[in-house]
């Protein structure tokens, strides 16, 4: 916590000065005395005793040179640090001068003082306005405005309440209080010694809230994840005069609900219809937060929204995403609530450990709590919009929606909480939700508001009113979209766009008449006839993009297709450019040139949305325009289709993927403090070595069913590239000191690095088996120049920290590179010196234990697991004595295979290894003594 640090720095040395001018005060007093001795009483021998804690203090908080930095702890208040050792060692001196010293007679201790009284006078003098000096310097810098941006203290404050900022929170009101008392203080008016005294009594009590804030802080980091308000930014705003029948009374039964109601509210409507979009407009809605203020009467009510995204990362379409994100925003609206909630990471978080998952019944036990406090008067509305597209994280969902559906039932069932949901109507969600009182089905309700739609985007164009004027006729087109919409606001978006882009061709009443008769009701259909209409010039460029975007299984900044146009014409473009930072107006150029392609060449069927959680080059992200879309690529292979009635150049979205990511890594190089531009590189890196994978899974498979290799050009290929995202990133990142990858956090619990991390290992947490084998091949010395971890010890707990989510975090060892290592002659029994000189297999033994407390219901994984003993025990790992499990339980090793569970006929194999080697041992035993 280092702006707590600063803070506090700065109270201990006011104490400090203080403390200190009272004893040269005391030391004078003796001077002038008869005796020219100090009066050694109990008030006298404490002072002196706190003086020295303080110095200690003084020194703690201002040595670690990690704090100095990241509070911004000025030079100035560093060196008037430093200068209070120097005090205390003439405050100490010339203390002991004026000490009696014991077995002295009375009249030669006088004459010894007597004597030292003209030389040690001027030297009191002089620390005395030393003192006074540091004190009266530190009450300005924090009591006077002209100061006060240079004071450690306020600045830590400001650091805060920047943090407080970007958190979107509501954390600091006690914290600017304090800050305003002290600033308000009178310097001449209290004096400097009652000045002093009232400054350290509100640092003391800012040390206090700061501590509050700061673990308040920790706590909502906790729970945020890089994509929380994308999906929300994502869905377009509402057309204006849209969707405010809502509000109105009897209408809906809406309006009624939030009033009195409780329970679930369902919106109901199929694709297309608008239902993310109402969701967006009723959660941020005015009259809906007035209306709740009804519903909570003297309670505060607190609302909170959720954008489920099948076509997003893992936490976008699962549990945990919602969960986390509502707890976030109640949490971020009333921090107060913080405190009575258990977080179980509380005690083995860091700071910087920012990614590490939450567990889902620890955020559902969280909501428990909230609902049942009784210490604050307050109500919760949650809306939670697409419940179709919950997938449990996954990239398609098979399940019964069960697992969503049972614990949103519990929290709807608290007289504290009401939940507004939307999602199509499933048989599933009909089952749920037919029987509420409260609900709408969309479709039905929309009619006039397409109808303004239809007459507001085509009314105003000049084009079509000009023809209107011309052709009388032309008021039926817009009666044709009303009535053959069918509630499908995505349908009337599309047909809009192509009667847009016909009147731009000066199209005329029968032109667009066509052009409407033409298009499909269906979606589906609709699709397919706008990926027909693509002119053949573009339809390579147009599959690559549209197989680039489904592979990369995120949405892509916009730069990346214009480093996929490049690469048709250059494929090793992304291996030969100079890594160097575009300027603003060059990113500006390529991402206006790359959004006229994009429209030429996949229509309306991809879109440009701006992420505000992003900066630079990531601001503008490109994706599919809605999820049916996506579904409509996905369900029914089209793009093969096409392929075959079109034939194109071969390609490989993932290799393309690997291209892209480390020309983005090229053009972001960041500077030393842009802790944001690192979260970007570690984005890039981790999917870099992402696709990495899926490209050398098909090789995999070949070498492990024994086929004969294809061509491995594109892998030799990816090998390249990870050598120049590596080779890139030492050489812009060399100011660091160590090598790039010790920049990123370690994973919780048993996992430290040293600062000995290398890309090697990173490729082996990424499970990259044929690149690490390539690498290794070239050059085996890595092994055993591998400071800190040895390499083996993360092929078995590869358990690794990423911002990306589309990686699902994989548990148990990588076995292809526990036995390449192996082979290669890594030591099972090698000790670890950053681990107190435990060695891998003890390490990958207390970590296999500590699975049973989860209880391993993956078959695969206990197989790995299973193998991976039975390859580390054939390669020589200790298998006699006991191996420490936890803090104070040790086992033998059979016992721990017992208590993994290990499939029956790996506890036999690893049994007959033991048995042998315990054999082996007494015949050699008895061959010893036989001599």
């Amino acid at each position: 916590m280092a702006e707590l640090a600063a803070i506090a720095l700065v109270g201990n040395i006011l104490q400090f000065a203080e403390l200190g001018i009272k004893l040269t005060k005391t030391a004078q007093r003796a001077y002038k005395s008869t005796s020219g001795l100090i009066q050694e009483d109990e008030e006298f021998l404490t002072d002196t005793e706190r003086l020295k804690k303080l110095v200690g203090l003084i020194d703690q908080g201002q040595s670690n040179p990690e704090d100095v930095r990241q509070a911004s702890i000025d030079e100035n208040l560093r060196q008037t640090a430093k200068a209070c050792d120097e005090y205390a060692s003439q405050l100490e001196t010339l203390l002991g001068f004026l000490r009696r010293r014991p077995g002295e007679l009375r009249a030669l201790e006088a004459i010894r003082t007597v004597m030292l009284r003209r030389l040690r006078n001027t030297e009191i003098q002089a620390l005395e306005g030393k003192l006074i000096n540091v004190q009266i310097k530190l009450l300005l810098a924090l009591t006077t405005s002209s100061h006060s941006r240079q004071s450690s203290a306020l600045v830590a404050i400001r650091e805060l309440k920047h943090q407080n900022a970007v958190l979107e929170a509501n954390t600091t009101t006690k914290l600017e209080s304090i800050e305003s008392l002290i600033q308000g203080i009178n310097l001449k008016k209290e004096g400097t010694s009652n000045a002093t005294k009232m400054v350290i009594s509100h640092l003391d009590n800012l040390v206090v809230e700061a501590q509050r804030v700061k673990k308040h802080h920790n706590f909502l980091k906790s729970l945020r994840f890089r994509e929380i308000k994308q999906r929300h930014s994502a869905i377009q705003d509402h057309h204006k005069a849209t969707f405010k029948w809502v509000f109105t009374k009897g209408q809906t039964g809406f309006r009624e609900w939030l009033e009195d109601g409780s329970g679930f509210f369902w919106v109901k409507g199929k694709a297309g219809s608008g239902k993310s979009t109402l969701m967006k407009f009723i959660a941020t809605h005015d009259d809906t937060q007035s209306l709740l203020r009804t519903w909570g009467g003297e309670r505060r009510v607190i609302t909170a929204s959720h954008f489920f995204w099948n076509a997003g990362l893992s936490m976008q379409k699962s549990l945990t995403g919602l969960f986390q994100t509502i707890l976030y925003q109640v949490l971020r609206e009333c921090p107060e609530l913080i405190d009575i909630i258990d977080n179980p990471q509380q005690e083995s978080s860091t700071e910087s450990s920012l990614y590490d998952s939450w567990d889902d019944k620890a955020l559902f036990r969280a909501f428990e709590q909230l609902s049942s406090q009784k210490s604050l008067p307050l109500r919760f509305c949650f809306f939670i919009d697409g419940l179709d597209e919950y997938t449990a994280g996954a990239h398609r969902y098979t399940g019964t929606f069960e697992e969503l559906l049972s614990p949103l039932r519990v929290l709807a069932s608290s007289n504290s909480i009401k939940i507004c949901v939307s999602s199509r109507p499933w048989d599933a969600f009909d089952r749920e939700f037919s029987h509420v009182k409260w609900k709408l089905q969309l479709e039905d309700l929309t009619r006039e508001d397409i109808r303004r739609y239809v007459k507001e985007e085509l009314g105003v164009h000049p084009k079509f009113r000009e023809l209107s004027e011309m052709d009388p006729r032309c008021s039926e087109i817009k009666d044709t979209i009303v009535k053959r919409a069918q509630g499908v606001f995505l349908w009337v978006y599309l047909v809009v766009n192509s009667l847009k882009r016909g009147l731009l061709k000066d199209d005329n009443y029968t032109d667009l008449q066509s052009r409407l008769n033409e298009l499909p009701d269906d979606l589906q259909r609709y699709f397919e006839h706008m990926l027909q209409s693509i002119e053949t010039i573009y339809w390579d460029s147009t599959t690559r993009i549209f197989r680039t975007v489904i592979a990369a299984e995120q949405s892509l900044p916009l730069l990346a297709f214009e480093l996929l146009d490049r690469e048709m014409d250059d494929p090793d473009y992304a291996l030969t450019m100079q890594a160097s930072p575009l300027t603003d107006v060059e990113s500006g150029a390529i991402c206006k040139r790359s959004n006229t392609r994009l429209n030429a060449r996949c229509g309306d069927l991809l879109y440009v949305t701006v992420n505000p959680t992003e900066t630079g080059l990531f601001k503008s992200q490109v994706d599919f325009l809605h999820r049916t879309v996506r579904d409509f690529f996905l369900d029914t292979g089209v793009i093969d289709d096409m392929i075959q009635k079109r034939p194109t150049e071969k390609f490989d979205p993932h290799l393309s993927l690997c291209r892209i990511m480390l020309g983005l890594n090229k053009v972001i190089m960041p500077d030393e403090n842009s802790s944001q531009v690192y979260n970007q590189l570690y984005v890039i890196a981790d999917g870099l070595m992402h696709y990495a994978r899926n490209v050398e899974e098909p090789f995999k498979r070949q070498e492990e069913d024994g086929m004969a290799e294809h061509d491995r050009t594109s892998l030799e290929q990816v090998f390249k590239i990870l050598d120049e995202l590596d080779r890139t990133n030492c050489e812009g990142l060399n100011h660091l000191g160590v090598h790039w990858t010790n920049i990123k956090d370690s994973p919780l619990g048993t996992f430290r690095e040293g600062r000995n991390k290398t890309f090697l290992a990173a490729t082996i947490q990424a499970r990259l088996a044929l690149y690490t084998a390539d690498r290794l091949k070239r050059n085996p010395a890595e092994i055993r120049q591998k400071g800190g971890r040895p390499l083996l010890d993360y092929a078995l707990r590869p358990t690794m920290v990423t911002p990306l989510q589309i990686i699902h975090l994989e548990q148990g060892p990588v076995l292809p590179i526990v036995e390449l290592l192996l082979d290669l002659g890594a030591d099972p029994n090698a000790g670890i010196y950053i681990y107190e000189n435990r060695t891998p297999w003890e390490l990958f033994l207390e970590m296999c234990h500590q699975h049973t407390k989860q209880e391993i219901k993956s078959e695969h994984l206990l197989d790995d697991i299973g193998r991976a003993m039975e390859l580390m025990v054939q390669g020589g790992a200790r298998t006699d004595g006991l191996f420490k499990v936890s803090y104070s339980t040790s086992l033998k090793l059979m016992v721990i295979a017992g208590r993994i569970g290990l499939p029956q006929h790996f506890v036999n194999s690893i049994e007959e290894v033991v048995e042998n080697k315990e054999q082996g041992r007494s015949f050699l035993s008895r061959m010893l003594r036989w001599n």
